[in-house]
């Protein structure tokens, strides 16, 4: 009796456990169609064919030319590679921002780029204080960060995700010092910055060159973005009996220190980096520019080279103006992403990989190669304002 009833229990337990594999198998079987939506789902940009990526520059403000003339160049070479086919058939979308000049902002923009739009590479059109305030949060998210302007020394060292292909201020201040000592002959400096990280970065150059060539520099006075009265330290620096002022400044306070040096009778050399190349220096400075030394990064817009001469055309027609050097070097790093984005893909670490590989990349500012720290040579010339026009020193 007990080995029937044990029996029976093994009947029951082998059956309990042959439904249980039967509602097993029929879970695993083909999963169930969803229903068809009522209406179709609207296209992303990405199902569409497009690659985004954002642009940070100042647009309004007292620094807007330099601005403008990046998102030009940028801009024209946009159109050009999207014209010829885009990449791998998708288009380029540039997210266009304004942080001017403010670096809370730029962190801001660069943030919501990066987490929000999902943009895997973002230019940073200018101002090294706002680049060096964002390049952390590029490099943390592992999104390439590239400026076509931005020239403080410290950038150099932002991260392996971080590149530029405009020289290092460590570069341009020892041009300007060597030229101011050597070529002008003058043994006595005095320095007047803008309180800035562009400024304050090539104010240290220019000093640490300039001594070292046997030099002195006898004042080093600061002042603030967007200040307009600087006679306080004009009148320092006229008294400490220096020869040669370097002007470590931008364009429009820059101007309205050469007004000012006039009136009150100051009679010195003035040399300057590039930013106080543009027409607005000579416009707002009521003339007292004349004779001031600008060194910028070479650009020749009248050269017989078939790139730059169709660079310097398609600018002129689309924007009714001549490019200067910030458009030119603005549209060789769009170039360069785009040449990128052929190589290796649309994601952060591809584009990083594949600027690192580029070289020789000619554009119209000339050959580009990145070092090993996302990094270019490029040549500088030295400008002269001679009847109201920046003209290259060497044809004085």
């Amino acid at each position: 009796m007990f080995k029937r009833r044990q029996l029976l229990g093994l009947i029951m337990i082998i059956l309990f456990l042959f439904v249980c594999l039967l509602g097993c198998t029929r879970r695993e079987g083909p999963p169930q169609v969803s229903p068809t939506p009522a209406s179709p789902t609207k296209e992303t940009p990405k199902e569409k064919g497009v690659i985004r990526i954002g642009w940070i520059g100042v647009l309004t403000g007292d620094a807007a030319y330099y601005g403008e003339m990046v998102k030009y160049g940028t801009e024209l070479a946009v159109d050009e590679i999207n014209t010829a086919g885009g990449i791998r058939g998708k288009k380029i979308e540039v997210i266009y921002d304004n942080d001017q000049l403010d670096p809370k902002k730029g962190v801001s923009i660069i943030t919501k780029l990066i987490t929000i739009d999902k943009v895997p590479l973002v230019i940073q059109g200018t101002g090294s204080s706002v680049m060096l305030a964002c390049a952390p949060i590029a490099e943390k998210h592992k999104v390439v960060y590239i400026s076509p302007t931005c020239s403080n020394d410290k950038i150099k060292d932002a991260g392996n995700y971080i590149f530029r292909n405009w020289p290092s201020d460590n570069y341009q201040g020892k041009v300007v010092a060597d030229f101011a000592f050597r070529e002008l002959g003058l043994k006595k400096a005095a320095i007047l910055f803008i309180n800035n990280d562009y400024g304050a970065g090539l104010k240290n150059v220019f000093s640490r060159q300039f001594k070292n060539l046997g030099g002195k520099v006898l004042a080093v006075e600061g002042f603030d973005q967007g200040a307009t009265d600087f006679r306080a330290q004009l009148a320092k620096i006229k008294n400490s009996g220096a020869g040669v002022v370097f002007l470590s400044s931008q364009y429009k306070e820059g101007a309205l220190i050469l007004k000012q040096t006039k009136e009150i009778g100051l009679k010195v050399k003035f040399v300057a980096p590039e930013g106080c190349f543009a027409p607005e220096l000579i416009k707002l400075s009521g003339g007292a520019a004349e004779g001031v030394y600008v060194v910028n990064m070479h650009w020749a817009p009248d050269s017989d080279d078939p790139i730059v001469k169709d660079f310097v055309t398609k600018f002129k027609k689309k924007f009714k103006k001549d490019p200067e050097v910030y458009a030119a070097t603005a549209y060789d790093c769009m170039k360069i992403v785009g040449k990128a984005l052929e190589m290796d893909g649309e994601t952060g670490e591809g584009l990083k990989d594949a600027l690192y590989k580029i070289k020789d990349f000619q554009g119209v500012t000339g050959s580009t190669t990145f070092d090993v720290y996302g990094e270019v040579t490029k040549k500088y010339d030295v400008y002269v304002v001679k009847n109201g026009k920046f003209t290259l020193f060497e044809e004085e």
